[in-house]
């Protein structure tokens, strides 16, 4: 696998990992947790109820979580504390998974997420596979809820997903799945098989399902290998199909002629959306283009300019 390629797509997917496990937190200043899950310790609850911009939630500068939970009808409880106890305290983690397993409200849910996210370790680890495993629906979907918190450098966090994707199921459950594949920087052996997974995907009857998995093999397989892939899918019937792979195209160092001509297809073609043919445009600045091409790649890109000016 190419490391120069995946370490930085690695380090922006963790980001949107981490911000999305977040993004449950900001609109809700506090957390209401079961009682049962005790008082917070007299450290955990001495933190103010509101922060010195006078508002809830707000977190630490740079973090997607926010500094304070309440815990049931206690005082508001430093949001590190309790990652800090969680951490420490494996009957607390405990309560905390099984709340998130079962409470019925999608916020609390959410936040529950983002706290046990931040605690992360084998005991979240081997829980989240627990659940992941399960053929009940609401527990499948928590547990790859907390697995998308783990990268995909972990083997058996990799092997779960597959296991999922290789048994089939409704497409847009498998687009899911496949948006899980976030990519890692691993040995070629171990790439293979997701590799090989996506490819197998990427001629999938169903188009969101080719979308989706054509973007991600493009980042898993060498460029070579995606190379026909990402050609076929830049020819495909499906819009949303072309959309994902020129992005694909833009993001790997995958560079042939025909790729070439299909994406000066797609950037002079005034039948294609607007959207596309700027991002093929995009694209091609990565292509050694001859006299004519570059004539073809000016006017596309002119287009793409003008199509840019009347959209603002």
């Amino acid at each position: 696998m190419n490391f120069k390629q995946v370490l930085p797509i690695a380090v922006v997917s963790a980001a949107i990992g981490a911000l999305a496990g977040g993004a449950y937190v900001r609109h809700r200043d506090r957390v209401e947790l079961a009682p049962a899950l005790a008082a917070p310790r007299a450290d955990a609850a001495a933190a103010p109820a509101r922060d010195d911009a006078g508002g809830h939630g707000s977190g630490e500068a740079g973090s997607p979580y926010p500094r304070y939970l309440a815990l049931g009808s206690g005082a508001p409880a430093s949001f590190e504390a309790l990652r800090k106890r969680a951490a420490s305290d494996p009957a607390f983690l405990q309560d905390l998974l099984q709340r998130f397993r079962n409470d019925p409200q999608p916020d609390a849910r959410g936040e529950l997420l983002a706290l046990l996210q931040a605690v992360g370790g084998e005991d979240v680890l081997r829980y989240a596979l627990s659940l992941a495993a399960s053929t009940r629906g609401q527990d499948e979907r928590a547990g790859l809820d907390l697995l998308g918190g783990y990268s995909l450098e972990r083997a058996e966090v990799r092997e779960a997903l597959l296991a999922k994707l290789r048994a089939g199921g409704d497409a847009q459950r498998e687009v899911e799945l496949i948006r899980l594949l976030t990519p890692a920087a691993v040995p070629d052996e171990d790439a293979a098989p997701v590799a090989a997974q996506l490819a197998t995907l990427a001629r999938d009857p169903d188009p969101e399902v080719r979308a989706e998995a054509v973007f991600q093999l493009a980042q898993w397989a060498e460029p070579a290998q995606a190379e026909d892939a990402l050609h076929r899918a830049l020819l495909d019937p499906a819009a949303a199909v072309r959309s994902k792979a020129i992005n694909a195209v833009a993001g790997s160092h995958a560079r042939s002629e025909r790729l070439k001509d299909a994406l000066l297809a797609i950037a002079a073609d005034p039948a294609s959306a607007p959207g596309d043919r700027g991002a093929a445009a995009l694209a091609l600045q990565d292509f050694r283009l001859s006299r004519a091409e570059y004539a073809l790649w000016k006017r596309a890109q002119a287009r793409a300019d003008a199509d840019s000016g009347e959209g603002g």
